[in-house]
């Protein structure tokens, strides 16, 4: 049982995916850090209503990505804090605890739309970050789409965000064939994703924890925007050692939502391409991969 007053409080900020990982930092601290109960506000979408606990008056306060889980061990140890206040996403894989997760969001509890082992899922996310929203998410070129498809030769299915923009537009008429999955609920589209066979991301935490969840056999991941670790070094989502993983990078740049590059994701040529493990790990740790020149990483 937790000790009275050691209280780890998570604030949400965010859509479902961001919520998602605001919860699970909390639990995980408190799997890690002796005698910490979880307090927040409820997640009903996964059934979660943590025990409304006072915060004591003396705690640390975290957000963003880093969270130094020896120092905060050392602070509560020593009496120095008696609590932690969290708006911190923790979206970094040694953060991460993927039982932990499972026990959060059990897979039985929604209902997706079945997709079949010759298919494969891509999600789409459009909508808002079509417009200079952040600079770290962006819709991905449709000749990326069109590589993975050509390229797996697996039947493509795109569920998510297709409404009536222009870029949905010019998806639907440049893969006519696909099967288009409507996003009846935020919550389906986690189903459908999660149970796929293979599967495509998007930039986005939501389509990546889908992804994570899932026991999908192969899952192609875009280096862009935030996922992309030689743009956020704060963040790591890269799955290096689950070799479902496939990582296809693209240039590390952000996006601003301009009529310009709008146009060059739906009509350019730019499709990413598959970068080895060794390549990606030196992208996301340059300075720590001690001889990565001897052994061929570049």
């Amino acid at each position: 049982m937790s000790a009275p007053g050691r209280v780890v409080a998570y604030r949400f900020a965010g859509g479902l995916g961001n919520r998602m990982f605001q919860l699970m930092l909390a639990h995980v601290l408190a799997e890690r850090i002796p005698d910490l109960a979880v307090t927040g506000p409820p997640l009903p979408e996964w059934g979660i209503a943590p025990p409304d606990l006072p915060l004591p008056p003396r705690r640390i306060r975290l957000a963003g990505h880093e969270v130094d889980l020896a120092r905060l061990s050392y602070l509560l140890g020593a009496g120095i804090v008696d609590g932690i206040e969290t708006e911190a996403l923790g979206c970094r894989m040694e953060l991460l605890s993927r039982p932990l997760a499972q026990r959060l969001f059990p897979a039985l509890m929604h209902a997706g739309v079945a997709t079949a082992p010759d298919e494969l899922v891509i999600n789409i996310r459009a909508a808002e970050i079509l417009g200079p929203v952040h600079p770290g998410y962006r819709p991905l070129p449709l000749a990326f789409y069109a590589r993975l498809i050509a390229e797996t030769g697996l039947k493509p299915v795109f569920v998510g965000q297709l409404g009536e923009d222009r870029y949905s537009a010019a998806l639907r008429a440049r893969f006519p064939a696909a099967r288009i999955i409507p996003s009846a609920s935020p919550m389906q589209d986690f189903a459908t994703l999660r149970a796929a066979r293979h599967l495509v991301v998007a930039v986005s935490t939501f389509s990546w924890l889908a992804a994570w969840l899932s026991e999908a056999e192969t899952i192609h991941l875009p280096l862009a925007g935030v996922l992309h670790p030689g743009l956020r070094r704060d963040v790591d989502l890269v799955p290096l050692g689950d070799p479902r993983w496939r990582f296809h990078l693209f240039p590390a740049a952000g996006w601003g939502g301009t009529a310009a590059e709008l146009d060059a994701a739906i009509d350019g040529s730019e499709a990413g391409r598959e970068a080895t493990r060794d390549e990606v790990a030196q992208l996301a740790a340059p300075d720590l991969l001690l001889g990565a020149a001897e052994t061929g990483a570049s």
